[in-house]
C-alpha cells in the first residue's frame, strides 16, 4: 500500500487472499492512485463471487494458479501496451476539449443503453425435425439513443469498452439460461476481441455451467488473425466445453480461410447469400457447395435471414436444414414459438 502511494508502476499483479487484507481492497486502493493501471488478480482458490468482484471493480484479468508464465507474459505485455495507449489517449483528452465532450457525450449514451439492457431470442429451426434446435441471443436495449446493436457495439469500440459490453451481455444471457434450464441451447455473438478478456475463460463463470449448450459466433467481417494465439484461445473455450461457430460465412474474404483454420462446430452464412436466393442460380451453387462441404465435415449448417417461402424452399431444396429467420418468428422474449 506504500509503494502504490508513493511510487508509479506500469501493472499490478497480487493474490487475492493475504495476510492482514485482500487483493480486492488492494484493486481499489491501486485504483485510487492511478485509475488507467491495470491490475491482474489471481488466486488458486477461486469463487464466482470473487470473480464477479474482481470484474466489477475493474481488474484487468483474474487468473487461476497455477499459471502457465507463455500465459502470464503475454498478459503483462498486453497490459503495458494498453498502458501506453491509455497514457496517449489521456494526453489527447487533454489537448482536445471538443473531443472530451465528444467523447462524454457518448460515453452517457452508452451507459444509458447498458442500463437499458436485455436479451432477444430467435429460433434456429430444423426443417427436417420441425424442431427448435437452439436460439440465437440478440443484443436489444430500452434506450432511445444507441438503440441499435450495432450503435453500441460501435460505441463500445470507440469507449474501449467491448469487454464491458461482453461481460453485461454473457450476464444477461446466464440469468436467462438458469431461469430456463431445458433450453435447446444458445448461439451468442461474441466480439473478436472478446477473447483477450480473460473473464471469458473463467471455469466459475455464469455462462461455463451450460457451455455444452453454448456457441459462440465468430464474424469474419473482424480479421481473426489479428488476435494472438487464437487457436490457443479457441482451444481453451473447448476445454471448457464451449462450441464455435462462424458466423456471416461468405461475407467477407477470409471465409473459407477461417473454416479450415478454426474447424467450427456450426457454421452461419451471411444474409446476403440468402436473399432472393430462389432467383439466383450462382447464389444456389454457392450455397449447395457449402452445403455439401459442411455435411462431408459433419458441421451443422445455419441459414439466417430466411424471410420468405421462396427462399426456404430453395435451401431446403440445396441441402440446408437449419434456418433462422422472420419467416418462422421475429426475435423476442420470452421465446417466441416459431411458424413452421
Amino acid at each position: 500500500m506504500e509503494a502504490l502511494r508513493r511510487d508509479s508502476f506500469d501493472a499490478f499483479l497480487c493474490d487475492i487472499y493475504l495476510p492482514d487484507l485482500d487483493g480486492l481492497k488492494l484493486l481499489q486502493i491501486a485504483h485510487d492512485q492511478d485509475r488507467d493501471m491495470p491490475v491482474i488478480l489471481m488466486t488458486g482458490r477461486p469463487g464466482v463471487e470473487t470473480a464477479r468482484k474482481a470484474v466489477e471493480w475493474g481488474a484487468q484479468s483474474y487468473l487461476i494458479k497455477p499459471l502457465p508464465l507463455p500465459q502470464l507474459k503475454e498478459l503483462l505485455e498486453r497490459c503495458l501496451r494498453q498502458r501506453r495507449l491509455a497514457h496517449a489517449q489521456r494526453a489527447l483528452l487533454d489537448s482536445n476539449p471538443n473531443f472530451i465532450r465528444e467523447t462524454e457525450a457518448l460515453r452517457g449514451l452508452f451507459d444509458a443503453a447498458m442500463d437499458g439492457m436485455w436479451m432477444a431470442f430467435q429460433p434456429i429451426v430444423s426443417w427436417s425435425g420441425k424442431n427448435v434446435v437452439a436460439y440465437e441471443a440478440l443484443l436489444r436495449t430500452k434506450a432511445q439513443a444507441l438503440f441499435r446493436p450495432t450503435e453500441i457495439l460501435c460505441a463500445a469500440e470507440s469507449l474501449g469498452e467491448i469487454h464491458t459490453l461482453g461481460h453485461k451481455t454473457r450476464g444477461l444471457i446466464g440469468e436467462v439460461m438458469q431461469a430456463n434450464p431445458n433450453l435447446p441451447g444458445v448461439f451468442i455473438n461474441l466480439h473478436p476481441l472478446d477473447l483477450l478478456d480473460e473473464e471469458l475463460y473463467l471455469p466459475a463463470s455464469t455462462l461455463a455451467a451450460f457451455a455444452p449448450r453454448i456457441h459462440f459466433e465468430i464474424t469474419e467481417r473482424m480479421a481473426i488473425e489479428k488476435v494472438p494465439d487464437t487457436h490457443e484461445r479457441i482451444g481453451r473455450l473447448r476445454a471448457l466445453g464451449y462450441k464455435i461457430a462462424i458466423d456471416d460465412l461468405g461475407e467477407g474474404y477470409s471465409g473459407l480461410n477461417s473454416l479450415a483454420e478454426l474447424e467450427p462446430d456450426a457454421v452461419k452464412l451471411d444474409m446476403s447469400l440468402i436473399r432472393g436466393i430462389d432467383q439466383s442460380p450462382t447464389k444456389q451453387k454457392m450455397v449447395k457447395a457449402l452445403a455439401s462441404l459442411c455435411k462431408d465435415l459433419g458441421t451443422p449448417l445455419v441459414a439466417e435471414g430466411v424471410e420468405t417461402t421462396a427462399e426456404c424452399d430453395s435451401l431446403v431444396a440445396l441441402g440446408a436444414d437449419w434456418l433462422q429467420g422472420f419467416l418462422f418468428a421475429h426475435p423476442d422474449f420470452p421465446f417466441p414459438t416459431p411458424r413452421m
